[in-house]
C-alpha cells in the first residue's frame, strides 16, 4: 500500500492498525500450531532508521522509476513520525520471523519486476534488499511477486531467489469471474502442484481469501467458509495443493474477513491433526521439489 498515496492519506493503514492485524494473524496461527509464509515488502519490513541509511539508494531507484517512491521519500526525509506512520512494519515482521514462519520477498519497494521494468531498477530494488537484510535477520529466498506480475527470474535467480508464487494478472474479466467462483461452495481448486522450472520451484498462484469490501462484501461469511472447507477436503482427497493468500490490511479495511479465517483455520488444523493434509512453508515446498518428493498438500 505505500505506493498509494491516496490509502495512507486516509489514514485508516496505520502503524497501530497494521501492528493489531499481524497480532491477530500470528496468535491465530500459534494457537493452531500452523505456519505460514509472510511476504514482506523490505523497505517496509526494515523500519525506519535502518531506511534513512539507505536513502541515496532510495533516491536512485527513484531516478529510475520516476514517481514511484516520490511521496514515501518526502515522508521519510521530513523526520517527522506521523509522516511515516503506516510505513514502518518492523515490529510485524519481526513478530513473524521471531514465530517461526517463513519470510519472503516481496520486493524492496513493491515495484513490479516484470520484464518491462528497466534491469537497471530491477537492480536496485536487489542492491537494497541486500543493503537490509543483515540487519533484519533474514535473508527470503522465496518471492511473492509485487502485485502477482512475475519477470526478472534471470536477474532474481542470479540473486539467490530459488522459489516464487504463479501469478494472475487481475483484468475485468478475471474479476468478475472471480466474484462468481466465491459463490461455488463445491469449489474443487487447482488441480496444479508445485514444479520444477529450470532452477526455479513455482508455487501455484493459489486463491485470495474473500475480501468482504465493495461488491464482495455480499458474499456471506458461511459460503466463504463452505467454499474453503470444500477446496480444503477435495485436496486432502487427492493429495492436491491449497494455497490461501490475503493482505493483512485487507484484515484492516474489512474486520468480518477475521471471522471466515479464523474458520479456514479451524479445519485446517483439523485436517494436520488427522494426519489428511501436512501445513508447509513455500521454501519447504521449494526443497520438496528440488528433492522431488512434493506429492501433497
Amino acid at each position: 500500500m505505500a505506493d498509494k498515496p491516496d490509502v495512507l492519506g486516509a489514514g485508516v493503514i496505520t502503524n497501530a492498525a497494521l501492528d493489531e492485524a499481524y497480532e491477530f494473524l500470528a496468535q491465530a496461527l500459534q494457537q493452531r500450531g500452523l505456519r505460514c509464509t509472510a511476504a514482506f515488502v523490505t523497505a517496509f519490513a526494515a523500519g525506519r532508521e535502518a531506511l534513512h541509511g539507505q536513502l541515496p539508494l532510495l533516491e536512485a531507484l527513484d531516478r529510475q522509476a520516476p514517481g514511484w517512491l516520490t511521496h514515501v521519500l518526502a515522508r521519510l526525509k521530513s523526520g517527522r513520525r506521523e509522516q511515516i506512520d503506516g510505513l514502518d512494519g518492523n515490529i510485524p515482521f519481526e513478530k513473524m520471523r521471531i514465530a517461526g514462519h517463513e519470510m519472503a520477498w516481496h520486493g524492496a519497494t513493491h515495484l513490479p519486476l516484470v520484464d518491462a521494468t528497466p534491469a537497471a531498477a530491477v537492480k536496485l530494488e536487489v542492491e537494497l534488499a541486500e543493503a537490509l537484510f543483515g540487519a533484519m535477520g533474514a535473508r527470503p529466498t522465496t518471492i511473492v511477486f509485487p502485485r502477482n506480475r512475475v519477470g526478472s527470474l534471470d536477474l532474481l535467480g542470479a540473486a539467490g531467489f530459488t522459489c516464487y508464487r504463479s501469478g494472475r494478472e487481475a483484468n475485468a474479466f478475471s474479476r468478475a469471474t472471480g466474484l462468481l467462483r466465491e459463490m461455488n461452495i463445491w469449489d474443487r481448486g487447482s488441480d496444479e502442484l508445485p514444479a520444477l522450472s529450470g532452477e526455479w520451484c513455482v508455487c501455484p498462484a493459489g486463491a485470495f481469501l474473500n475480501w468482504p469490501s465493495g461488491a464482495r462484501a455480499a458474499v456471506p461469511l458461511a459460503i466463504t467458509v463452505k467454499r474453503w472447507h470444500s477446496m480444503l477436503r477435495a485436496a486432502a482427497d487427492k493429495g492436491g495443493h491449497v494455497h490461501l493468500w490475503f493482505h493483512p490490511h485487507n484484515l484492516i479495511t474489512a474486520p468480518p474477513m477475521k471471522a471466515s479465517l479464523l474458520q479456514i483455520l479451524d479445519f485446517v488444523e483439523t485436517l494436520v491433526k488427522s494426519g489428511d493434509m501436512v501445513n508447509l512453508t513455500m521454501g519447504e515446498l521449494a526443497s520438496g521439489c528440488a528433492g522431488g518428493i512434493v506429492n501433497a498438500n
